[in-house]
């Protein structure tokens, strides 16, 4: 029987003395034994072989059934292919129905506005400091709620995430909205969660007393300490002159973290460039009381003074080794790191994640603009591109059908030949519009750096599997099953 070796579905890690093999069909993975290995190391070499010859090179050093039955598992994995499978036209991409997958989850952009200028940030100035900056109004409100039951078919949970701008603005709708989504999650027996990001500097205890009245889950964008925060975080004088955040914004966190005691509060920094610090800025935000922090490299093309290039994709990398290394540390101590990045990729091996799409935009949530105009996600509104109607004259299913089956990752040729791709997706829809000016490309320009890092990732896992059995399950998926759903 003639064998092809599939080198786009294996790919093997050392660590320690194990050798782990990442069968990247289905995503799972397996610590190999003499024989597997042996039969890895032929069909690599030997690509193109028969069973018989792989069997007879091997017969000397293992007994003869237990190399069938690892040629069978590798078949099985999709790692081997048999002439008769070579033969056989691939499967067509299976065709999506959006308009009857349930939305679980809701962004609303209550307010375009925003009382900072962070230099990086990807909104359009116009929309949030032109003449007529949009703050929803009561009405479109309540069609986004309705809206996101209506759709939420027989999900039992449903989640409304504040949006800006700066979603603190509104908050007067806010407290509305979320006492009518209540109303309507007790009227129809479902359960409504309640989250935001928010940049901080509007705190105050009324607020804070609101989020813990109704168990927000709340994320800060905060950028680390004072010299880092500052440097892109700043707000705009009169006179036109840039002013740093930090130092309005600590005593407001320092307030949330002292009195809101619910539910954990999240961390989500911006890295750019000459700002890459993890270890210092994750020290920094836990001190001040954050439970975790989470790093997302900035949404820029390499030439701006702020966006990464290759080389800071390394450094970030290198850093994310050393925090890493802490992370471990503690770990074997039986103490949890709050250290996001790394908590959802234990996670994500964990539990066996099999992406055929990077995120759930345009599946599972939507985002509604201040108009009511529908989204494919927080990142996009006043996009036309990907804008597909109103919550209160429907939905274009046919156009976000389309994008969505186009975006499927068997539709995305280069990511056939990753060995991480149901671990990435293809990556970000608005991070290939930026990079790439086209919404269904990869992330290329982050392959390498995710190829690393989830190699970097499996080799902690099977660390503390193996040192601290049991760590993964009690405190990292545990510990993050309260924490608020991040937009990163």
């Amino acid at each position: 029987m003639e064998l092809h070796f599939r080198a786009e579905n294996a790919h093997a890690i050392t660590e320690g003395n194990q050798n782990i093999l990442v069968a990247a069909k289905s995503m799972s993975m397996f610590v190999m034994d003499p024989v597997s290995q042996a039969v890895l190391d032929y069909v690599q070499a030997h690509p193109h072989a028969t069973q018989e010859e792989l069997t007879a090179s091997l017969a000397e050093h293992f007994p003869i059934d237990e190399i069938t039955e690892t040629i069978q598992e590798f078949i099985t994995l999709e790692i081997l292919q048999t002439q008769e499978r070579s033969a056989t036209p691939a499967p067509p991409v299976p065709v999506l129905d959006v308009e009857h997958f349930p939305v679980s989850s809701l962004v609303v952009n209550v307010a375009n506005k925003c009382n900072l200028h962070c230099t990086y940030c990807y909104e359009p100035e116009g929309a949030k400091y032109g003449p007529s900056p949009v703050q929803m109004d009561w009405e479109t409100a309540r069609d986004s709620v309705d809206f996101l039951f209506r759709k939420s078919g027989a999900s039992k949970e449903v989640n409304l995430i504040f949006f800006g701008g700066e979603a603190l603005l509104n908050f007067k709708l806010m407290r509305r909205t979320v006492a009518y989504a209540e109303e309507k999650a007790q009227a129809e027996d479902k359960v409504v969660d309640f989250s935001l990001t928010t940049n901080g500097t509007l705190l105050t205890d009324e607020v804070i007393d609101f989020f813990q009245a109704h168990r927000f889950g709340v994320t800060i964008s905060i950028d680390g300490p004072k010299d880092l925060h500052d440097k892109r975080r700043v707000f705009l004088t009169n006179r036109g002159e840039q002013k740093g955040s930090y130092d309005l914004l600590r005593p407001r966190l320092e307030r949330l973290l002292e009195r809101y005691t619910v539910r954990p509060v999240v961390a989500r920094v911006t890295v750019t460039k000459d700002a890459i610090d993890i270890v210092r800025t994750y020290e920094h935000l836990t001190q001040l009381g954050f439970f975790e922090v989470g790093f997302s490299p900035v949404t820029a093309q390499a030439e701006t003074d702020y966006g990464l290039e290759p080389a800071d994709l390394r450094e970030l990398l290198r850093q994310f080794r050393e925090l890493g290394a802490v992370y471990v540390e503690r770990a074997l101590n039986q103490q949890y790191t709050g250290f996001s990045n790394l908590s959802t990729l234990l996670t994500d091996i964990h539990l066996g994640t099999n992406k055929l799409f990077p995120c759930g935009a345009g599946l599972g949530l939507l985002d509604v603009d201040g108009n009511g105009d529908v989204y494919l996600c927080h990142r996009f509104p006043g996009t036309e591109e990907q804008k597909y109607g109103n919550v209160k004259d429907g939905i274009q299913y046919d156009r976000l059908n389309t994008f969505i089956n186009s975006a499927h990752l068997g539709n995305k040729p280069v990511c056939q030949t990753c060995w991480i791709r149901g671990l990435c997706g293809g990556g970000c829809y608005h991070e290939a519009m930026t990079e790439f000016g086209d919404t269904t490309l990869p992330n290329l320009h982050y392959c390498d750096f995710l190829r690393e890092w989830t190699e970097y990732g499996i080799g902690v896992y099977m660390q503390l599997q193996e040192q601290t059995p049991g760590f993964v399950e009690q405190y990292v998926l545990r510990g993050r099953g309260d924490a608020p759903k991040e937009l990163t």
